[in-house]
């Protein structure tokens, strides 16, 4: 380092290399440390440790982790199909000529079915998701 790099203070409120000739920083007007008053000898170094590293907020944890997150969605998705298969049997007898006897009859059928195990569907892998994140935070919480 050259002398001139060496003519500064570090500031504690904002972590700006400051001129020695100054007493406040100019970004904080944070006061200069009484410790800092007197220069460095040639040739030496200050080690300056700080505990905080960035004045970001922590990210919050996510609620559930990837398989969690997989099973939650997979959930959704069956979930919109489902209801766009079920509306889709329902209009099918009115755009669609089939040969059976009565075919909104059999639509509305195959509409409760499919609408019955999309419901099913979904609820298991919600709730799969859901004891899996609870036994993960109940295992979590005992260590």
């Amino acid at each position: 380092m050259s002398g001139n790099e060496m003519n500064g203070w570090l500031c504690r409120s904002c972590n700006s290399l400051v001129d020695n000739e100054l007493m406040l920083c100019p970004h904080c007007q944070a006061d200069r440390p009484e410790e800092v008053c007197e220069p460095l000898p040639e040739g030496v170094a200050e080690v300056v440790e700080r505990d905080n590293f960035s004045n970001a907020e922590p990210r919050p944890k996510s609620k559930y982790i990837f398989r969690e997150s997989v099973l939650v969605n997979a959930g959704d998705i069956t979930l919109v199909l489902g209801l766009f298969c079920t509306f889709g049997t329902l209009i099918a007898p009115l755009i669609v000529d089939f040969g059976v006897p009565s075919p909104m009859l059999w639509a509305i059928c195959f509409a409760v079915v499919i609408f019955a195990t999309t419901m099913v569907s979904w609820a298991l892998l919600k709730s799969i998701a859901e004891i899996s994140r609870q036994l993960r935070e109940r295992e979590d919480g005992t260590r």
